[in-house]
């Protein structure tokens, strides 16, 4: 766990784009404190004209207090609306900001967290912060301002009886909080269940038929209801300390008003308290002891809080790719790899070590060997996704890097389709692409079956290109990639799934247009591939 100080530090920076929007919560909640002890205060006036206390006419003192009750009102709904509003907005930013960072984050070959886990943090930990920072901390801000100007009010009133109330509900307070730590551990455990348990749902759905075909549907659900139920169990400890809490908390309050009720008959009895000084007194002492439980009912909620936080950072710590201007080159550039050496984090083994290639301006390159020889390694080294150890990628003389990836047209290996539409699968390599352009290219990768759909380029794609053949999926893939301007085309595997008649159209096809036009690298072990390269690179 991160210690308390880091962070608040981090929810600090985190309030930067709704600190504005804090303080008028802050303003709405200060005005409504007036208005709260206003009506006290006409309330003990309207007792006390009527019991003839007080000489005042009734018929101002009404209409004064029924016109407070409507600002109350008033502004206790459009304070309503503002929280949620605020709790929206602030959840959108946040949640935009951290992806952000998260999709922009240094890829070292496999990612730190788990897909279905960072889909928890920015979904339920940016859910539990943004209260935090437009509900909740707002909120304890206004409910101090409301414990003092009660306190202040009730001091001039019957100061003995304040001091007996906020002894009464400071025990209770502190009293209810001994178990602070195992309630931050507690949360801990559940959210890190939370963020399993959507793993498992993520993934089984994803790959259902996988499931299904390998009989293992008992298995996923055995691992889903044993997760239910560790966290049922951590939920039932934490409630169990909550519920010891609420019971000291509830009897600090009725001792309080007991106290105030008693002190309130006795004066009565003696002549030195009023009836509307009484009914003043009763309310004040809701209004000194609710802070009071309030603060006490907010430390469960900032323990969960302090939790989410911590799963914030482990998202904000990833490290930043650098921010780099795009450098489109001209023509088919030459790519160069010298004396290479790389070797995934985690793992001594180099994957490839001390390789050196060439890549010829506007050649196509055939790049073959065994199954985890480092071919794909390669390609993500040439796109700069990765850093190598031990010499350079050269890029038409440039170092590999973010700042190139534009020059590059990628079509990586297995289905990379997303959820949507054809068209809209076309339109992430060029968004404002024509559907003449389309057409091109869809030819180009010999996905013409495409217009004979009943809905053309607007037929659905499930996850993953499901509702498509893979061979389909795949070409469509190759098409959004020929839409990309870039010098380079890169394709991993990409005719593993089609026919022989159809790999030699689509070779065809990228050879008479592309060779010698723009860079190509083909990774395939495929005799097909190889009869149309210039050359053959072999690792391994």
């Amino acid at each position: 766990m991160k210690n308390l100080g880091a962070c608040l530090k981090a929810l600090w920076g985190m309030s930067v784009p709704v600190r504005w929007r804090i303080g008028v919560t802050i303003a709405i909640g200060a005005v409504r404190t007036a208005l709260t002890l206003t009506f006290v205060w006409m309330s003990k006036e309207l007792v006390d004209i009527a019991t003839g206390a007080n000489p005042a006419p009734l018929r101002p003192a009404v209409l004064l207090f029924v016109g407070i009750l409507l600002l109350q009102i008033t502004l206790n709904i459009f304070n309503s609306w503002w929280d949620s509003y605020n709790h929206v907005k602030a959840q959108n930013i946040l949640r935009k900001d951290l992806f952000g960072h998260v999709m922009q984050s240094r890829w070292d070959g496999r990612e730190r967290f788990l897909s279905g886990d960072t889909v928890n943090r920015l979904e339920e930990d940016i859910r539990v912060v943004s209260e935090l920072l437009t509900q909740r901390i707002p909120g304890i801000v206004v409910t101090l301002l409301q414990l003092l100007a009660a306190s202040a009010y009730m001091l001039y009133m019957a100061p003995n009886l304040l001091w007996v109330l906020v002894i009464l509900m400071m025990a209770a307070v502190l009293g209810s909080k001994m178990f602070f730590r195992q309630l931050r551990q507690l949360m801990a455990a559940i959210r890190a269940r939370e963020s399993e348990l959507q793993q498992v749902m993520q993934e089984s759905l994803q790959h259902r038929v996988l499931v299904l075909t390998l009989t293992n549907v008992e298995r996923v659900l055995e691992k889903f209801g044993w997760l239910q139920a560790d966290i049922e169990a951590n939920t039932r400890k934490r409630l169990n300390y909550n519920a010891v809490a609420r019971g000291l908390m509830f009897l600090g309050f009725q001792a309080g008003h007991a106290a105030a009720f008693i002190w309130g008959i006795v004066g009565i009895r003696s002549g030195a308290v009023t009836f509307g000084t009484m009914t003043a007194l009763l309310q004040l002492v809701g209004r000194v002891q609710g802070p009071i439980a309030e603060f006490g009912r907010q430390v469960p909620a900032f323990i969960q809080a302090i939790t989410s936080i911590e799963r914030l950072m482990d998202l904000e710590e990833l490290e930043q790719e650098p921010l780099e201007d795009q450098k489109l080159l001209r023509g088919a550039p030459q790519i160069e790899v010298s004396h290479v050496t790389y070797a995934y984090p985690g793992i001594q083994e180099a994957v490839l070590k001390d390789f050196s290639c060439t890549f010829p301006a506007g050649s196509m390159t055939a790049i073959a060997g065994p199954t985890g020889i480092g071919k794909s390694t390669l390609i993500r080294l040439i796109l700069g996704l990765l850093k190598p150890a031990e010499g350079s990628v050269l890029v038409d003389g440039y170092p590999a890097g973010s700042a190139l990836r534009g020059n590059f047209m990628y079509i990586p290996q297995g289905n990379s389709l997303l959820s949507g539409t054809i068209r809209s699968n076309l339109q992430l390599a060029s968004p404002s692409a024509s559907e003449a352009q389309m057409r091109e290219v869809l030819d180009t990768a010999m996905a013409g079956f495409v217009f004979d759909l009943p809905d053309g380029l607007d037929t659905p794609c499930g996850e993953t290109g499901s509702g498509l053949s893979e061979g389909q999926a795949q070409r469509i893939a190759i098409a959004r990639s020929l839409l990309r301007p870039g010098g380079i085309l890169i394709l991993d595997e990409s005719t593993s799934a089609l026919d022989p008649e159809t790999e030699k159209g689509l070779l065809e096809n990228l050879s008479s247009l592309y060779k010698g036009r723009k860079t190509i690298l083909f990774i395939s072990h495929r005799e097909a591939v190889l009869r149309y390269a210039d050359q053959v690179v072999n690792i391994g």
